[in-house]
């Protein structure tokens, strides 16, 4: 097959690399996982090309991990194997088939410099935005890869994506779409609405909690209570009857399922629990005080001067023999009493520091070259000036301005530091010691726990049942733990996670003991849920006879606002309200921005259903959106929403037509 190199090593970061270049915005195109093989079995024969079971079945379990990888927790990895959705993946394999086909029927190809440009441009190749050759080299190393092989993966998968892109970007927007858009997009509605809430009657009891005994009086003064409560609004339901409660039950069955739910064992390895370490003793100590002196004692710095005489060593002798004899008058002036600052204004050709009088702050140990920071720390205060001192800079003279001590810490005081540090680095080694044992027991028999708790005197602990959003105890409320539990390793392959990384030096692994799936609870156990669910239907259907009779008294004449106040009930007022309006309820706006436009014979009125209750609108006036010449930037944005839009579709019907001209064989049984 077209495209098979690629294919056999889509994993990993390598993988991330190819799938940017590929990224095209329509759900069927990317690059799967075709893998070689000499199954003579095929899922589906594309042209008399077999895409074969075993290329399928690698690629679509590539698929289930990247899903996994982006899902978290969320992932459902039943969900994820069910018969549609493998049949979805197996039609984008045929899809990526025939657009390999069609690339190597047109003769596609990619040159040199194309390809070197964009595998420069990745950015896992670069350091500090620079293609970096040698982590160019030793990530394909990593991958199993030479660059011979990657860079011929790399033009099959942009040979892959030429045609779908080349459509895409041809896909243009003329000026009358862009303001068909606009008329649409930013088109406003003035309307006015009631609003009829659903609300369940709360006090209509349970039939099967209701008293047998009730007496009649009870039920005529729950029935006057009830009636003056409905007299503001008639949305108030009558008691359900069993017959309802139950029926909505068996409707609605999936409503009511316990969550999947999972019991773990995990064993714990935490460097801050571990114990057995050994103190150190003080000569120990002492030696790492004295290899780390300078985090702890800061050595003497010197406040210094100069004037810098430029002459470089190559010169002829007697242009550095002038430019000492100048340097030695400079020295004397100064140690005669003249200002050093005004001599070195005048003099010093160090275009840095002239201007500040030659000043060059603290020097501390290490910050000028030898021969200058020897002849500074030789000088005292009682003789602050040097004489002539020569570098490659040329000749300086130097003004000690003030000496500043070493200070910091004594070995007493910095000993407590060191000691915690020791045992850090203590617990760390013992800890990664025992990490890497307790992974290779594991390896050994992934099926359990208990051969690495024996012999590393760990505890099998326990946690759960918990679900996918987890629990609040300090396991089951790591997400990155709760991801492993419903794993496709754990859950569906029964052995126990990698190590899941919980701080600094703290891992966890975890093995699945016991698997809850989703159960129906009884009616008994959701009888609550159920009786309030048919309570809101009820309500939902009281406010929507409510809502047809006020429209019913709008379209014989009566004003909307008049039957608001008559009924109680709340009237919305917008005017020239856009589709993005946060004033109006969400569902209200886009209901009413459905409805017909008005015409001359007046408002148009409807009922609309809320996501609470119902609204009757009365839709008075329509105003389109215009998109004038001198607005460029916003008809360059619809123009771009629009161009995407339709290189999207044509890419769609691209692919469409080579389905329709292509012979296509699927075999659904061996899916």
């Amino acid at each position: 097959m077209v495209l098979q190199s690629i294919r056999e090593r889509l994993t990993g970061i390598i993988a991330i690399f190819i799938f940017a270049i590929l990224i095209i915005p329509f759900a069927f195109v990317g690059v799967s996982s075709y893998f070689t093989s000499d199954a003579v079995n095929a899922v589906a024969v594309v042209n008399d090309q077999e895409i074969t079971i075993s290329e399928f079945n690698t690629g679509f379990q590539n698929y289930r991990r990247r899903m996994q990888a982006q899902l978290g927790a969320a992932f459902d990895p039943v969900a994820f194997d069910q018969a549609i959705v493998r049949r979805q993946y197996l039609d984008q394999m045929i899809n990526e088939e025939l657009l390999a086909q069609v690339a190597v029927d047109a003769g596609l190809a990619v040159d040199n410099q194309y390809l070197a440009e964009t595998i420069r441009e990745l950015e896992g190749f670069n350091v500090d935005g620079e293609f970096n050759a040698d982590v160019y080299q030793a990530r394909l190393a990593a991958q199993g890869l030479t660059p011979k092989q990657f860079e011929a993966d790399m033009r099959a998968s942009i040979i892959l994506g030429q045609f779908p892109s080349t459509i895409q970007n041809s896909a243009i927007t003329t000026d009358w779409e862009a303001r068909d858009y606009a008329r649409l997009i930013d088109q406003t509605r003035s309307f006015r609405a009631i609003v009829i809430p659903a609300f369940p009657e709360e006090q209509a009891e349970d039939p099967a909690e209701e008293s047998a005994e009730e007496s009649a009086e009870e039920v005529a003064e729950e029935s006057a209570e009830e009636v003056a409560a409905d007299d503001a609004v008639e949305t108030a339901v009558e008691a359900v009857d069993e017959e309802a409660v139950v029926a909505w039950y068996e409707n609605n069955l999936g409503d009511y399922l316990s969550p999947e739910q999972v019991v773990i064992e995990y064993l714990e390895l935490d460097a801050a629990t571990m114990g057995g370490a050994v103190e150190p003793d003080e000569e120990m100590l002492r030696a790492r005080f004295e290899e780390q002196e300078s985090r702890f004692i800061t050595p003497e710095s010197r406040l210094a001067s100069h004037i810098l005489l430029e002459v470089e060593s190559s010169a002829p002798e007697v242009d550095i023999e002038t430019a000492r004899q100048q340097a030695e008058e400079l020295a004397r002036r100064a140690r005669d009493g003249e200002d050093f600052a005004e001599l070195a204004r005048e003099s010093s050709q160090d275009i840095g520091s002239a201007e500040e009088g030659g000043d060059l702050g603290w020097v501390e140990p290490g910050f000028m070259v030898t021969a200058f920071e020897d002849s500074l720390y030789e000088l005292t205060m009682e003789n602050p000036i040097s004489d002539p001192v020569q570098t490659g800079f040329g000749w300086h003279v130097i003004y000690l301005r003030e000496i500043k001590p070493s200070e910091g810490m004594t070995f007493t005081e910095a000993r407590e530091i060191l000691l915690e540090e020791y045992t850090a680095e203590m617990d760390e080694r013992r800890f990664l010691e025992q990490a890497d044992r307790l992974v290779d027991i594991i390896y050994e028999d992934p099926t359990t726990l208990d051969a690495a708790a024996n012999e590393l005197g760990l505890e099998v602990r326990e946690a759960g049942p918990f679900g996918r959003q987890g629990d609040s105890s300090a396991v089951g409320a790591n997400p990155e733990v709760v991801q492993a539990a419903f794993s496709d390793l754990v859950l569906g392959q029964g052995v126990v996670s990698d190590p899941i990384d919980l701080g600094i030096n703290h891992i966890v692994l975890v093995r699945l003991k016991e698997h809850l799936p989703q159960a129906q609870l009884p009616l008994e156990d959701v009888r609550e849920q159920v009786v309030a669910s048919v309570r809101q239907q009820q309500a939902m259907e009281k406010a929507a006879a409510t809502a047809e009779r006020l429209l019913g008294g709008l379209n014989q004449g009566s004003e909307i606002t008049e039957l608001a106040s008559a009924e109680g009930l709340e009237l919305v007022e917008a005017e020239e309200t856009d589709r993005r309006s946060p004033t109006v309820d969400t569902r209200l706006r886009d209901e009413v921005f459905l409805m017909a436009r008005p015409d001359d014979s007046g408002p148009v009125r409807a009922t609309v259903e809320l996501s609470d209750g119902y609204a009757v609108v009365e839709l008075s006036n329509v105003t389109d959106g215009e998109l004038s010449s001198e607005d460029m930037m916003r008809k360059q944005n619809y123009s771009r929403r629009i161009a995407i839009t339709s290189g999207n579709t044509e890419t769609l019907g691209f692919v469409k037509m080579l389905r329709d001209q292509s012979v296509i064989e699927v075999f659904e049984d061996r899916l």
